[in-house]
């Protein structure tokens, strides 16, 4: 009877919170979730993500190519690693984008999903480090609400958080049972972080070492037993990386490392801790102070953070306590990059660290400690509340501390078409052939509307940019000249398709007389796009004279 009791309290516990959790998802991100089918961050990575999940589900399975070998920036390989795959959130996707379900709809639901599931995560985390589902509940809030997930509201794998409280939870059953169910969930969560972002994938697996050695360290009396599951999790994770890793370990061999200016410039500094993003309604104004600017660096912890974590330090001097905070140093010492010591020798004998150009996103592991560490603080104070009421008026006020000092201004939005404009419906009849769409290359549109037609693209819009791409683009600057007609030819390019609304109406009219001067370039008609109209050409591989076509 007793088990039982304890078992529905525990049901009960887990149904609120993520209903609350829901709930604080919507207003960190609000208006959002008016927009599902609309909507998308102001940025053009959320095209990028939705294109990565329609080539993992629609792409891929009907190509012959590998499936890594993506239809942008052709005639490289392996462009579905220039970032992040996003294999596991593509196939979460997949039932829904096989029914031709709104895309836009399932990219709104995937990222809002994977924030309060990380926020779940966190809530089952602390509750077993703590035993208390309040204490789990305000570090959930902490973990839900972090203004970097506001900084980082265009990306969706960087919201995949939720196996990171998951595998530490994981580890945590290792030591403390032995067993190799624990081993191999520690396994299994440390590998779906991988397939939902290899960034964190990276990360995590650095502060999971950390961990163990310092349970290892407090309880060296469970260390023997630990052994053999720490061993399964190691290999499963491992697997699964190096299997994963392979087409990227390619691509760094192809392209190089990430520029050392680049990772300095995303490096994180201390003061960067101090810095909300702009949309934080207390802290917003730190962000345009010129000591403070920088992209992806307004990682701002939050007073009522720190003062819990700072109550944990002070008074719940547990072993927990101290395992946390070197947990959070290191990700701290880690995310200010080539800032701080460490980064640079990870950069220099760690290829996959040559890969990624943004250390400060390190951050988000500083925020899973400190979440913890605000956890026992929280657990330490309620406790010292000798009356029922008097601890419930804390949990409500502390929560409302926190919704308030993290909450923001409304997300910034656009739209996005759903619609199929004319020119891509036209495009789909013809046959697979290469196309470049003109101008600005790196517009995320065109890999977004290549969903709905799935030819190679020149085009491209990802983390990487292939060098010889930059000459395409300015080459095309000066489109139909000799230069342009001979790189299109050497890049087998068939089609071309120019859309209006993007030049002047003089640079246009100018461009198009020269393009009527060209005998190999053969108009196919005019049709709408999502904003205006595009000019549709074929580039003749065998140029007839101009009287022939005149005839």
């Amino acid at each position: 009877m007793l088990r039982s009791r304890i078992s529905a309290a525990l049901r009960s516990q887990t149904a609120g919170a993520l209903i609350f959790l829901c709930a604080l998802t919507v207003l960190l991100t609000w208006p959002q979730a008016r927009y599902l089918g609309s909507r998308v961050a102001d940025h053009g990575d959320p095209l990028l993500s939705m294109w990565r999940l329609e080539w993992l589900v629609n792409g891929a399975p009907g190509d012959a190519r590998p499936l890594f070998d993506a239809n942008i920036f052709y005639p490289h390989a392996r462009t579905l690693a220039y970032s992040d795959a996003t294999l596991l959130q593509g196939a979460l996707a997949a039932p829904w984008l096989l029914a031709d379900a709104n895309p836009v709809l399932v990219y709104n639901l995937l990222l809002l999903g994977g924030i309060a599931a990380s926020g779940f995560g966190m809530f089952v985390l602390v509750r077993q480090l703590t035993g208390s589902a309040d204490a789990a509940l305000v570090s959930a809030a902490i973990f839900t609400l972090a203004p970097y997930r506001v900084e980082h509201f265009m990306h969706l794998e960087l919201q995949w958080t939720v196996w990171m409280p998951l595998t530490l939870w994981a580890v945590h059953r290792v030591f403390e049972k032995g067993s190799m169910r624990s081993g191999a969930l520690a396994g299994l969560f440390l590998a779906l972080q991988v397939l939902s972002s290899m960034y964190y994938g990276a990360f995590l697996g650095i502060i999971v070492a950390v961990l163990v050695l310092a349970l290892a360290v407090a309880e060296p009396e469970r260390v023997r037993r630990s052994i053999a599951p720490l061993a399964l999790a190691a290999v499963m994770a491992g697997i699964v990386s190096v299997v994963y890793a392979r087409p990227y370990a390619e691509n760094a061999k192809e392209l190089g490392v990430r520029d050392l200016g680049d990772v300095g410039r995303f490096s994180a500094r201390l003061s960067s801790y101090v810095v909300a993003p702009l949309q934080n309604w207390l802290w917003g104004w730190t962000s345009n102070r010129a000591a403070f600017e920088g992209n992806e660096l307004h990682l701002f912890a939050g007073l009522v953070v720190v003062i819990l974590a700072g109550v944990a330090l002070a008074r719940a001097r547990g072993r927990l306590t101290w395992i946390y905070l070197a947990v959070t140093a290191v990700a701290a010492a880690l995310s200010l990059g080539l800032n701080g010591p460490v980064y640079r020798w990870l950069y220099d004998h760690v290829w996959v660290f040559g890969a990624f150009r943004a250390p400060a996103r390190f951050a988000i592991l500083v925020y899973c400690g400190l979440a913890v560490l605000a956890g026992i603080g929280f657990a330490w104070l309620q406790q010292a509340v000798p009356a029922v009421q008097g601890r419930r008026v804390l949990f409500v006020a502390v929560l409302a501390a926190v919704g308030i000092e993290f909450g923001s201004l409304p997300m910034y939005l656009r739209d996005v078409p759903t619609s199929v404009p004319d020119v891509y419906k036209f495009v789909k009849t013809l046959d697979p052939a290469v196309m470049i769409e003109l101008p600005e290359p790196l517009s995320p549109w065109y890999v977004y509307w290549s969903t709905r037609h799935w030819h190679r693209l020149v085009n491209g819009f990802s983390g990487y940019v292939p060098p010889d791409y930059e000459e395409t683009v300015a080459i095309m600057r000066d489109f139909p000249s000799d230069d342009a007609i001979a790189r299109l030819r050497g890049l087998d390019v068939k089609y071309v398709l120019v859309h209006e609304s993007f030049y002047s109406n003089k640079a246009y009219t100018a461009m198009m007389l020269d393009v009527l001067r060209r005998p190999e370039l053969i108009p196919h008609g005019r049709y709408r796009d999502w904003v205006g109209w595009t000019q549709l050409l074929e580039l003749d591989r065998a140029p007839a004279s101009a009287l022939n076509r005149l005839r």
